[in-house]
């Protein structure tokens, strides 16, 4: 049995990545790549939460690219070559959300050919969430897309049938 717990422990560090400390250079980042464009929307801006953060971090460190389902809203943004610049990353990842915008339509539906929601940009948006908060972990056994950045926000937006502002 010991043996056991000892292998699964083994395959569990094999797979975690480095998650890399945020500098309050960085989550400013995060929080005005966020907040220029709600406050272009006369959305409330979005305040750092230290506890959706430490969610981010530990979901992010499996190293899987993979929606938590838990109790917070959440979007996901992967890519590559490796990169350690976490001011650059929170920049890049919101710009790929908001980039759903294109997608959108009047109805707010996806009209998007290869993704059957937009749901990233309007959880940026969504006017009921007040906190945010977010990680980038380095997993270097995925070499294409190393870099696994989340944002956690709270409380959750993208429910069915509502605008998000």
């Amino acid at each position: 049995m010991k043996t056991i717990l000892l292998l699964l422990a083994v395959v569990a560090v094999a797979h975690a990545g480095v998650t890399l400390t945020l500098s309050s250079d960085d989550i400013e980042a995060f929080l005005e790549a966020h907040n220029d464009v709600r406050n272009e929307l006369g959305i409330p801006s979005l305040v750092w939460d230290t506890t959706l953060a430490e969610f981010a971090e530990d979901w992010t460190s499996r190293c899987e690219f993979e929606h938590s389902n838990q109790q917070y809203g959440e979007n996901l943004y992967q890519n590559g070559p490796l990169d350690d610049n976490a001011t650059y990353l929170a920049y890049r990842s919101a710009a790929s959300w908001l980039k759903e915008l294109e997608y959108v339509d009047d109805d707010w539906e996806c009209i998007a050919q290869d993704s059957p929601t937009c749901g990233h940009y309007s959880q940026m948006v969504w006017r009921d969430s007040v906190s945010v908060g977010c990680a980038i972990t380095q997993c270097e056994e995925n070499e294409e897309m190393p870099n696994l950045v989340s944002c956690n926000y709270d409380p959750p937006g993208n429910h069915g049938g509502q605008q998000p502002y």
